[in-house]
């Protein structure tokens, strides 16, 4: 690793969010009904239709196997009033979030594997909505936007150190310890805290926040972070990533993990065809180009 990278801390990260791309004018928009209890779905439209790239994904998206519906979406309005608002609200922010930072990864001539990355991302989204769902959250698709947002530091250091983090990765994929392990090693902090750090300077939801910053916790101390958690470690044994990017081999306490998620281990592992199942049906996201 070169002394740039070394030398950087994380506040220093933070105060380099400069050199990151910037939030998205439409994702900015998102995030304020978020904010908004007043919002609704006819704002939601109006922000979407905005952006022609990101309604263009959105119906593509609609339209396709992740959500089966017996009947063709033609419009944002129907898209939203079909598949719910809340539904579509947390796509959207996924679409501009990984759109932007893939549409980056373009430009700066990345070499780290961002789509494979993505691809992970989007396995562990499918698993995480799923164990929601098992525990009747109140909001899975809000679980849903944390398990596909997780990894979104490792996007963070792609951007900010090309090479360096091309070449820490493939060390990784040499000596097999946990990337975490050699990311705070090397620059003092992991690609989750990174992620958080981005994700604050974007005025995400604090859940959001919490959740992409703990993801690699020895102890998630709070059901959300659990459930993504475990989430990425479940993604990892079905839908191994190409590249080894996404695959961390950590040692984790998986009875702790579970019983953070509220999860039975008998009960999950016992059907991992329905998570394999989520993981296929959630394959169009894969692709936001």
């Amino acid at each position: 690793m070169c002394a740039d990278a070394n030398e950087t801390t994380l506040d220093q990260l933070r105060e380099s969010v400069g050199d990151l791309p910037t939030i998205p004018e439409t994702l900015t928009r998102i995030l304020k009904l978020l904010e908004d209890p007043n919002s609704g779905a006819r704002d939601l439209a109006e922000v979407i239709r905005g952006d022609a790239p990101l309604a263009s994904k959105i119906l593509r998206l609609a339209n396709s196997p992740l959500y089966q519906k017996n009947r063709t979406i033609n419009t944002v309005q129907e898209c939203v009033a079909v598949l719910g608002y809340r539904t579509v609200r947390q796509v959207a922010l996924c679409v501009a979030v990984v759109s932007s930072l893939g549409n980056e990864c373009e430009k700066r001539g990345a070499t780290v594997n961002y789509k494979d990355l993505w691809r992970h991302c989007v396995a562990a989204g499918a698993v995480a909505q799923v164990l929601a769902r098992q525990i009747d959250h109140d909001e899975p698709e809000a679980v849903f936007t944390c398990g596909l947002l997780h990894d979104l530091g490792k996007f963070v250091l792609t951007l900010r150190f090309p090479r360096e983090y091309s070449d820490l990765v493939a060390e990784r994929c040499r000596c097999g310890r946990p990337l975490v392990d050699l990311e705070r090693e090397h620059l003092g902090y992991d690609h989750a805290q990174a992620g958080a750090a981005l994700a604050d300077a974007w005025n995400f939801p604090p859940p959001l926040v919490a959740a992409i910053g703990g993801h690699h916790d020895d102890e998630p101390s709070e059901r959300d972070v659990a459930l993504v958690t475990l989430a990425d470690y479940l993604a990892n044994l079905l839908d191994p990533s190409a590249s080894d990017l996404g695959f961390d081999a950590m040692v984790l306490d998986a009875e702790r993990l579970y019983a953070a998620a509220g999860l039975e281990r008998e009960e999950v592992e016992g059907r991992l065809d329905d998570l394999r199942d989520a993981i296929s049906a959630a394959s169009p996201l894969r692709n936001l180009e």
